[in-house]
């Protein structure tokens, strides 16, 4: 076998060169001379007839404009997944049946231990509507080179039952290919570390500027080879504000004035400490894995 040589491996055992596949569970793994070096868990479903609906939007339709505690109800695509009954990430609902996380999250983890709570707000006193699924797939796509820096970090967590959208919980706005969004603000939400080494019980916001892969390059103290197309770099270089640990797995958002609406930029991913002067926030580039994430959420109802 070549270097670049894949393999599919079904739930039933059969390995082969990837075929056109029916619905059911797969397994990517990739070769380097014959030595697996990582693999891809993806599943390929029957697509469903769906309502219409909405993404990116909420029920009050006003924008965060500063502050820490976020709005109760502002971020209804917000999620707290739980592992043994302990909180140990966000993630991001993207349709009525997939939640998107960060890989780092899950890999190596038993799915039946997990559970995705919804319309958290605190997690000390959840909501009366709050509710909760658990996941019957996890599908990855990450890597970790010899350096152990993360890249392909995103996973799909696959919802035991749908989620009933609507005015109260809708999901993001998936990102068009091609946008950097350099330049642009993004609003990282999540219960992370606070600047005073606490943990918040209510969900947070913090406002960051979305920086070129290049300006990350070359003014901070990042190496060149350490961010790929593949990631975003946002933060201030001077440290300030930053994600931090806790919110890994939650969006990177980025408001559209004009549709008025949301959409995932990045998922919370790695970095050197928490707003440390010269390395910002990275976060998994969700528009490079478009085509991944069609492809493995096929059954679910989007929104547009």
């Amino acid at each position: 076998m070549a270097w670049n040589d894949s393999l599919l491996i079904d739930p039933d055992g059969f390995v082969g060169k990837a075929p056109l596949l029916n619905s059911g569970a797969w397994t990517w793994i990739t070769t380097m001379f014959g030595m697996p070096i990582f693999s891809v868990f993806a599943y390929r479903a029957a697509p469903r007839n769906c309502p219409s609906c909405s993404c990116g939007t909420n029920g009050n339709n006003s924008k965060i404009v500063g502050g820490e505690e976020a709005e109760i109800g502002q971020y209804p695509w917000m999620v707290a997944l739980y592992y043994s009954n302990r909180f140990i990430c966000g993630g991001t609902l993207i349709n009525d049946r997939y939640v998107l996380t960060a890989a780092h999250c899950v890999f190596g983890s038993d799915r039946s231990r997990f559970r995705v709570k919804f319309l958290m707000h605190d997690r000390l006193v959840p909501k009366e509507d709050s509710f909760e699924r658990k996941v019957s797939y996890i599908m990855t796509n990450w890597f970790v080179n010899v350096l152990v820096f993360i890249t392909n970090d995103v996973a799909l967590l696959k919802l035991s039952e749908p989620v009933p959208l609507g005015d109260t919980i809708t999901p993001i706005c998936l990102p068009p290919e091609g946008d950097s969004y350099a330049g642009k603000e993004g609003i990282v939400t999540g219960w992370g570390k606070r600047g005073d080494g606490s943990f918040p019980m209510q969900l947070q916001e913090v406002h960051v500027p979305i920086l070129a892969n290049e300006e990350c390059h070359n003014q901070t103290q990042y190496f060149r080879f350490q961010i790929n197309d593949r990631m975003i770099c946002a933060g201030y270089k001077d440290g300030q504000k930053d994600s931090c640990q806790g919110d890994s797995g939650g969006p990177l958002h980025v408001y559209d004035p004009d549709a008025n609406r949301y959409v995932i930029a990045g998922v919370v991913s790695w970095g050197f400490g928490c707003a440390q002067p010269g390395f910002p926030g990275i976060y998994a580039r969700v528009n490079r894995f478009i085509s991944w994430i069609n492809f493995n959420t096929r059954d679910a109802c989007l929104c547009h």
